[in-house]
């Protein structure tokens, strides 16, 4: 799938590098073709003043050259009214019939490209009355293009090869290209599969326990409810249990999708966390586990309630599963600078610091021996990290091993916190 994808993408880079090279060498070759024609008319237009305010026609013609100052390799082709031929200058430039198809295909007052064979020359004709003369003539100034062409047909050529190096070149930056745009992509593809692979895995176990169980019911059949309440009991909880990975991977699908939403508003923060604390503390008095509490009053947090409940509930839980008997659990929220800031810590047994890059890793569970209910399914820290993230925060765990975790939460302070 990888090899056709790159494959595709190093086509399309090249045909675009190609593309854009083209146009590029075009847009050059017209622009030097428009000013080499420009400059040759500005040089014409040029030789036409001067030649307005030379001397006699008839003294010109005597002479081989207009203006040795000013020799811009331009031809002067002299005509009477009648049409008849007076002469040329330099002499001897053009053969009388070339110099008449000259005259004939150039207009009156408006420089254009005339051809003649395999030749091409620029063309102005004017009319010109000498002083001291009544009799007009008429002038032809011819500049030959063969210096343009020349130049032309040189970039042309330098173009050509441009874009056949480029091409060559571009294959190659093609290739690194889309070897660097397959990465991310190969990289999202692959946690999709090892996604896919871990959710599949969870269900596994819980289906096939749910599926054992219901097959012992169907074999006592005449068996009240009382005698395969273990049983029934055992489907309630894989039942559950499914149903909380369902919604979590709900929630992480279409936290991916950006689907879904989150309904701001003000958070009384303090009073959460004391709720929160609370409710735990019922558990822990089980495990002989102390949860103490440090919080500012008031502790205000704009965002939304129920998922910031939602990411309290997880990381609670997390201390709480995880801390041995007659440890202790603190939850401290305070105003940080210009954040709000939540800090969870216990005291269990720790993360190896090898394993803390991994800990937002969806099903990702460092101790592998863990049951499911001990562990979970390893997707409450990946879920955490999405809220915070939404909310615009960030989240760290700092932890070692035998002396405890602790998570901290910082979220901007915004301004409906500070009134």
């Amino acid at each position: 799938m990888f090899t056709n994808i790159r494959r595709r993408l190093v086509i399309l880079n090249t045909v675009v590098f190609l593309l854009v090279f083209s146009i590029l060498g075009t847009w050059l070759y017209i622009h030097m073709q428009y000013q080499l024609y420009h400059d040759t008319d500005e040089v014409m237009v040029q030789a036409q003043k001067r030649f307005q305010f030379s001397r006699n026609p008839a003294e010109l013609l005597q002479s081989n050259d207009l203006d040795p100052e000013h020799d811009e390799k331009i031809i002067y082709l002299f005509w009477s009214a009648q049409n008849v031929f007076l002469g040329q200058m330099p002499r001897q430039s053009f053969p009388l019939e070339v110099a008449s198809l000259l005259k004939e295909q150039s207009s009156a007052q408006t420089i254009q490209t005339v051809s003649i064979g395999d030749r091409s020359y620029r063309a102005l004709q004017f009319m010109y009355t000498p002083k001291h003369s009544n009799t007009p003539i008429i002038v032809c100034l011819i500049k030959s293009l063969q210096d343009v062409q020349r130049t032309l047909h040189s970039l042309m050529w330098d173009i050509t090869a441009g874009i056949v190096i480029g091409g060559i070149i571009f294959v190659f930056a093609g290739i690194f290209l889309a070897g660097r745009a397959l990465v991310p992509i190969r990289n999202s593809w692959e946690k999709q599969q090892r996604f896919v692979a871990d959710a599949s895995h969870e269900m596994r176990t819980p289906t096939a326990i749910i599926h054992a169980q219901t097959e012992m019911l169907l074999r006592h059949p005449t068996h009240s409810i009382e005698e395969e309440s273990p049983h029934i009991a055992v489907i309630l909880k894989e039942s559950k249990w499914m149903g909380r990975l369902l919604e979590d991977l709900l929630t992480l699908a279409r936290s991916d999708s950006n689907q879904l939403q989150i309904d701001p508003s003000s958070i009384e923060l303090d009073s959460l966390l004391r709720e929160l604390a609370e409710q735990f503390r019922l558990l822990a008095d089980t495990k002989g586990i102390n949860i103490q509490t440090d919080l500012q009053e008031p502790l205000l947090l704009w965002g939304d309630g129920g998922r910031v409940r939602q990411l309290l509930t997880i990381l609670l839980d997390n201390a709480l599963k995880y801390t041995l008997p007659n440890g202790q659990i603190k939850v401290a929220g305070r105003y940080q600078n210009h954040s709000v800031y939540i800090s969870v810590s216990d005291s269990g047994c720790g993360i190896p610091e090898a394993e803390l890059p991994h800990v937002f890793d969806r099903f990702y569970r460092g101790d592998k021996a863990r049951s499911r209910t001990e562990g979970g399914a390893g997707l409450g820290l990946s879920i955490a990290q999405w809220i915070v993230e939404v909310h615009g925060g960030s989240i760290r765990v700092h932890s070692e091993i035998n002396k405890g975790t602790q998570v901290e939460l910082f979220f901007p302070r915004k301004k409906q916190q500070a009134d």
